[in-house]
């Protein structure tokens, strides 16, 4: 099977290949792959939040999510964990298990401030979802 996600070279930024089954589960993976790049230690499932949001195409719906990952990471220093994600047309319903970051159990290993649109990418292949996306870090 194919990883679920991998980094590309880019200057002076993080480029990543992320890949899901449904769109669901891409969108699970990418929410991976900027926490396991971001912070190190075993997350626990102490916290919950809600994320609920549309947008304007899939596209969007995909940055947007990121920016909201982000976001909840920034502000109230969310990681989560474990994932229930609900996709319908351009409307996210997302229910997210994790922890608070802590720093004496959590370590930050590279800082990830935002998604781009620079030379993103979102496609369905005969196999599965596919998005190709910067951030800034």
């Amino acid at each position: 099977m194919k990883p679920t996600y991998k980094y590309f070279d880019h200057t002076a930024d993080l480029g990543i290949e992320v890949y899901g089954k449904t769109l669901e589960e891409l969108f699970i993976n990418i929410s991976k792959a900027i926490f396991e790049t971001q912070v190190s230690g075993k997350i626990a499932l102490k916290k919950e939040i809600k994320i609920e949001f549309e947008s304007e195409s899939i596209d969007d719906l995909f940055i947007d999510w990121c920016r909201e990952l982000l976001y909840n990471f920034s502000v109230h220093g969310f990681i989560p964990k474990k994932y229930e994600i609900s996709i319908d047309n351009l409307s996210l319903k997302a229910h997210l298990y994790g922890d608070v970051f802590n720093n004496k159990k959590y370590k930050i290993k590279t800082e990830i401030k935002n998604p781009t649109y620079h030379n993103f990418q979102l496609n369905k292949t005969p196999e599965c979802y596919k998005a190709t996306i910067i951030f800034d870090i």
